[in-house]
C-alpha cells in the first residue's frame, strides 16, 4: 500500500504537468501548430512557393500583391488557419519579447 505522502506527491505531479500543458504559451503553440497543419493539409504549399519565386522577379510589390490575392482567393478554412496562425505567432513573439526585456531589465 502506498503512503499518503506518495499519493499527495503523485497528485501534485499530475497537477503540475496539467498546468504546463494548458499554459498560455502551450495553447499558443498548439494553435500555431494546428493552423500550420491545416494550411499544409488544405493548400498546395509547394506550388505557392514556386509561384512566389516566379513573381519575385517583379519585386517586393509584386510579391505583396501575389500574397494578398493568394489569401483572398483561397478557401475560408485556409483564411481562418492563416488568421489563427498569424495571431498565435504574433502573440508568441510578444510574449518572448516581454520575457527577454524583463530579464534584461533585472540586470541593468
Amino acid at each position: 500500500m502506498r503512503t499518503i505522502e506518495e499519493r499527495v506527491m503523485g497528485t501534485v505531479g499530475v497537477i503540475y504537468i496539467a498546468r504546463i500543458l494548458v499554459s498560455a504559451t502551450a495553447l499558443r503553440l498548439y494553435a500555431l501548430t494546428l493552423s500550420l497543419a491545416g494550411i499544409v493539409a488544405f493548400a498546395s504549399v509547394p506550388h505557392v512557393f514556386l509561384n512566389i519565386l516566379v513573381v519575385a522577379h517583379s519585386g517586393p510589390a509584386g510579391v505583396a500583391f501575389y500574397l494578398l490575392y493568394a489569401v483572398l482567393g483561397t478557401t475560408l478554412i485556409i483564411q481562418l488557419a492563416l488568421a489563427v496562425g498569424a495571431t498565435a505567432a504574433v502573440s508568441l513573439f510578444v510574449s518572448l519579447v516581454r520575457t527577454f526585456s524583463g530579464w534584461r531589465a533585472g540586470f541593468a
